[in-house]
């Protein structure tokens, strides 16, 4: 390999600016809220609340976190950001594919959107198409007759 050859390589490398499985875990959460487009305070709310039951996020202000995910997901594009997310991600896989299918599907209902963001999800965190199945009907039975929110 040249020198030019080494250069060249060094320079196509990409740096994932997701640097932490913090980052990561309120980044995936933060793109599965954001869909459809749109945040409503009361998915803030709940996201915020889901996170801060983690024992991970126990004294961690997750303010700067959202508004890097906010800037990196508009930098990005929202599939670039879920897979640069996903690339930090180590363990708990299963639990964080729960708890983002948990958030699109809180108001009882799946859109086109939430649909795509939730398949890509569980191709990024590479989680077992058995697996990803038991989740869904389990996270689908758990919201089954929840009110839409508005």
């Amino acid at each position: 390999m040249s020198l030019s050859d080494k250069f060249e390589e060094k320079n196509n490398t990409v740096i994932n600016p997701v640097i932490s499985e913090l980052d990561a875990w309120v980044g995936i959460l933060y793109a599965c809220i954001s869909a459809d487009n749109q945040i409503k305070d009361s998915e803030t709310v709940s996201l915020s609340k889901l996170l801060y039951s983690k024992e991970k996020f126990v004294g961690i202000d997750i303010s700067p976190l959202y508004a890097k995910s906010s800037l990196l997901k508009t930098e990005l594009g929202q599939l670039k950001y879920i897979t640069a997310c996903c690339e930090v991600i180590k363990e708990d896989k299963e639990t964080l594919f729960a708890l983002a299918l948990e958030i699109v599907i809180s108001d009882g209902l799946l859109g086109e959107e939430e649909k795509s963001i939730i398949e890509v999800l569980s191709k990024q965190l590479k989680i077992d198409a058995g697996m990803a199945s038991k989740i869904i009907e389990v996270i689908f039975l758990k919201n089954k007759g929840n009110i839409k929110k508005i």
